[in-house]
């Protein structure tokens, strides 16, 4: 007769296929006995959703049916979710949730909601207990592709999930609705992905889903930082100090992440001053009423949005120290007004004379010719702020400084650019209000066509007595084949309070001229901007256009305390932190990787996976969605975006490649009734590669748990 040990010493031989491990050193087999010839016990697997499920059943099977005396065997099988959490994690409103799977993506449009959805139904239908989280702040779309029409109700400040399709659902859309006042400050700003974690009544769940949303700026957009300095997104780096809006103005916050999002579409938002371009899950500050963010594919033609004026602050620049003779020159300490007058002035028409064989700077040149309207200015600017004596040279094309010392000046404040690479130094954007004001009056009259407008308007007071008032307007043309240097001067000018349109691109074709010289085809950038001063800190900007942009390189930011950022003069929410958000609240158990099938997959994966590893997040896998189509009368597979993406990604970047999700507009159109695909359709070819990505995710849940016990 057998005994209880034959059966567990045969049980010892069975290897659970993907921890490597017996099943009876796992704990897999429970409630074991024998009763005469027959054996009676109970299989648990670490998840319902066991990939392997039915392999393990038959070995389990044959190995006690080998048993000398054993003629039949009894075996039930259940599952027992094992935990990713460690003890250590007391956060209480999760304490009885076992796994927390992140699903992201480098980029959007790849359908990563969609997925978050399917595989937590796909997790439920297993017999699992499962939760969905929407994490997106600006857009949920969860509640809709759940069929949720309801809020949740709230007990004692803690919020009960309602239940759709056997998974209990929580979004930031439940509650973030038209009449939410005002904007999310401070700590509900940066706290909302916490809070759903938090605050929820979870209850017992083997899996929690979190939807987690990408928003970002291509590469070239300019973030203020604290300084002042508009500086390009991608060389942000971690620890910097930005600019941020806290309700009422502008405070430095430190930058918590820098998140490359890869290559996607974007597209061209314009106001009549700025233009920014952002992905259409990017959020904006709109006003209607009331402050409200809202992504910029929410955004409509003639909304307005909020955007950064005039920035009052900056500080006086103390000047270089350079060796010279007083007798024949002064060389101020600090800068003034005129100084940033004659500064701005260069930019526009000087250069610093090199001596011909050498590379010592002896003097300057100013192509102010004679007879010029600001040529007397400039010269007489010159001899008060310098002490230095002016001459002509080029037969009064230009008139010429002959001091080395001055020259030395200049190139230590970065002026001594050739034409085609000048630029506005970034401690002019430093300066205070006044100084760039001055910068940028002395840049029109050089480089700009100043228009002087004198007209007399009947304007109504508050009495509705008509007073009769002089209107004086100069106005700047902007034009430079130097794209630099028009941008810096635009941002210089939006930042100074001065109004300017945005910057125009013409093409001027070959040209001959009548000297016998010969223009090559160039691009000219052009652009106005009024000399007339406008002290509002914010102002509200209609939208004119938005347009499709095509795909670019972005990258998202996270900020500290209020999460959001000064971007091309207009402010903009970031989005890039939910990750970190979560991975600090609470351990991970793992992340989700989604792309779709083209050659970019590899790049894009790259980037979102290691954000992920930074964060030391275990990575479950590379899913890749709308991977081919497959056609409904034949079943044969057309890759219409190339193929193999996804799967070269994993294989190179040597992590589990959960699947292809095949394209069919099905998918979409069950999710917007609110009954995804495998709930309507569970035996349909789309509901089958859902479900088995979803038994590998669990699968690799498991391995995870293990590996971080066995360690």
């Amino acid at each position: 007769m057998a005994s209880s040990k034959d059966v567990t010493d045969a049980l010892r031989g069975v290897m659970d296929p993907e921890l490597h491990r017996d099943v009876v050193s796992l704990g897999m087999i429970e409630d074991l006995r024998i009763d005469g010839d027959v054996a009676y016990f109970t299989l648990n697997l670490t998840t319902p959703a066991c990939p392997m499920r039915a392999e393990m059943e038959e070995n389990v099977k044959r190995a006690v049916a080998g048993v000398k005396g054993i003629k039949r065997v009894e075996m039930k099988t259940t599952a027992h979710v094992v935990t990713t959490r460690t003890s250590s994690d007391q956060t209480a409103a999760l304490k009885d949730v076992k796994n927390i799977i992140a699903v992201a993506s480098g980029k959007g449009g790849v359908g990563k909601s969609t997925v978050a959805v399917n595989l937590a139904l796909s997790l439920a239908a297993s017999g699992a207990k499962v939760g969905l989280m929407d994490a997106d702040v600006y857009g949920p779309s969860i509640p809709l592709m759940m069929g949720v029409k309801d809020r949740p109700q709230v007990r004692d400040e803690t919020i009960i999930p309602p239940l759709s399709h056997g998974v209990k659902v929580v979004s930031l859309g439940f509650f973030y609705k038209d009449e939410t006042p005002l904007v999310w400050r401070g700590p509900m700003v940066a706290g909302a992905v916490k809070q759903l974690l938090t605050q929820v009544e979870w209850g017992d769940l083997d899996y929690l889903i979190v939807d987690l949303p990408p928003g970002c700026l291509p590469a070239g957009t300019l973030v203020l930082t604290a300084s002042n300095v508009p500086k390009p997104i991608e060389q942000i780096k971690v620890g910097e100090f930005v600019m941020s809006y806290d309700g009422e103005k502008l405070v430095p916050r430190k930058v918590l992440g820098v998140f490359p999002q890869g290559k996607q579409r974007v597209f061209k938002l314009k106001t009549p001053n700025r233009t920014i371009v952002a992905s259409g899950n990017h959020p904006f500050l709109k006003y209607h009423r009331k402050l409200t963010w809202r992504k910029l594919e929410q955004l409509r033609l003639g909304d307005r949005i909020v955007v950064s004026h005039c920035i009052i602050g900056g500080q006086t620049l103390p000047l270089p120290n350079i060796n010279h003779n007083s007798d024949k020159i002064m060389l101020p300490k600090v800068a003034s007004p005129d100084f940033m007058r004659i500064v701005g002035h260069f930019v526009g028409e000087g250069f610093v004379k090199v001596q011909k064989g050498k590379k010592q700077p002896v003097g300057l040149r100013i192509c102010e010719p004679r007879g010029s309207k600001f040529r007397e200015t400039y010269e007489a600017l010159y001899r008060t702020v310098f002490n230095c004596h002016t001459f002509e040279d080029n037969k009064g094309q230009k008139f010429a400084i002959a001091s080395t010392p001055l020259a030395q000046l200049f190139t230590a404040l970065d002026l001594n650019h050739k034409a085609k690479d000048k630029r506005v130094p970034d401690w002019v954007f430093m300066s205070p209000l006044e100084h760039r004001q001055a910068f940028l009056r002395g840049y029109a009259e050089a480089d700009g066509t100043i228009r002087h407008r004198e007209e007399e308007k009947d304007l109504p007071d508050w009495r509705g007595s008509v007073r009769s008032v002089l209107i004086v307007q100069d106005t700047v043309g902007v034009g430079t084949t130097n794209k630099r240097l028009a941008t810096d001067i635009h941002e210089l000018c939006l930042m100074s309070g001065l109004r300017a349109s945005n910057i125009r691109t013409r093409v001027r074709e070959d040209q001959a001229l009548p000297d016998g010289r010969f223009l090559a085809k160039s691009v000219q950038y052009e652009f106005e901007y009024s000399l007339k001063v406008d002290q509002r800190p914010f102002k509200l900007a209609r939208i004119t256009a938005i347009e499709d942009a095509g795909e670019e390189e972005t990258y998202d930011l996270q900020v500290d305390q209020y999460q959001n950022f000064v971007a091309n003069s207009i402010i903009v929410h970031n989005t890039g932190d939910s990750s970190l958000t979560l991975a600090q609240t609470v351990p991970l158990g793992g992340v989700v990787i989604v792309t779709t099938p083209q050659d970019a997959a590899l790049n894009i994966a790259t980037k979102a996976l290691a954000m992920f590893r930074k964060l030391n997040v275990p990575i479950l896998g590379i899913l890749e969605n709308m991977s081919y189509f497959a056609c409904p009368h034949c079943g044969e597979k057309t890759y219409i975006f190339s193929a193999g993406g996804g799967k070269r990604a994993a294989a190179q970047l040597d992590v589990q490649f959960l699947g292809e999700i095949p394209l069919n507009s099905r998918i979409r159109e069950q999710s917007d009734l609110g009954n995804p695909i495998v709930v309507s359709d569970p035996s349909s070819p789309e509901s089958v590669a859902f479900k088995d990505m979803a038994y590998r995710v669990a699968g690799m849940l498991s391995i995870v748990a293990y590996e971080a016990k066995a360690a």
